[in-house]
């Protein structure tokens, strides 16, 4: 397992993943928090994957569990019901979330919460996505499925997203969609550490495992 040091004091273990593609009962999952799931957990959107999802998702005690929608899921029938569908986690369909963090004695650390944002899944777009708009200064992670231009994207992400979070500079970016070649951690000069949890390899088998973040 990869295990990353994020520069904070929260006490907070968030476990990584994406890019499954209905291999998740393939995976060790590691103990942690929260667990972040960065969207196309489906093969081509098959909804028999979606249910067994959710049944895995059941099993894992992870204290949170946040998923997003990948391409394969934005483009799948059931689409309009799959919170329903998930129910067994807290799915975010480009909406924030707020996640209480306490320590150990149950007393709430600093503000009391982390924000998280769950993007909606877009297409690397160059011009200007007015729905990154709604990330604002209060969002500390980022979900999108699509990784930001020219962060562990393999030069495929998405500009307009990169462009969004550098007014806003969140702690933390977790994405996917770009498999082996995109996987890893890399921090930019600005402080946001930028993740790709992306797992599948060849032909969306799995060939990585989850990426560990210690904030």
């Amino acid at each position: 397992m990869n295990r990353y040091q994020i520069a904070e004091s929260l006490g907070v273990t968030i476990v990584c993943i994406s890019d499954t593609h209905g291999h998740h009962r393939s995976l060790r999952m590691p103990p942690g928090d929260i667990l972040i799931h960065a969207g196309d957990y489906t093969r081509f959107g098959k909804k028999e994957q979606a249910i067994d999802f959710n049944d895995w998702l059941g099993g894992l005690s992870y204290r949170e569990k946040i998923v997003v929608q990948g391409n394969h899921e934005t483009n799948a029938e059931w689409k309009n019901n799959a919170k329903i569908i998930l129910s067994n986690a807290t799915l975010l369909i480009h909406e924030p979330y707020d996640v209480k963090v306490e320590d150990v004695n149950n007393e709430f650390k600093g503000g009391g919460r982390i924000r998280f944002f769950g993007s909606e899944f877009f297409w690397p777009c160059k011009g200007h996505n007015p729905y990154f708009d709604q990330i604002d200064e209060s969002v500390s992670i980022v979900i999108s499925h699509c990784p930001a231009k020219g962060f562990v994207d393999n030069g495929l992400g998405c500009p307009s997203l990169a462009s969004a979070l550098t007014k806003v500079y969140p702690k933390v970016v977790i994405s996917g969609h770009i498999h082996s070649a995109g996987h890893g951690v890399t921090k930019c000069h600005s402080g946001i550490t930028y993740v790709n949890a992306a797992l599948a390899g060849k032909n969306s088998a799995l060939s990585r495992q989850p990426i560990i973040l210690k904030l």
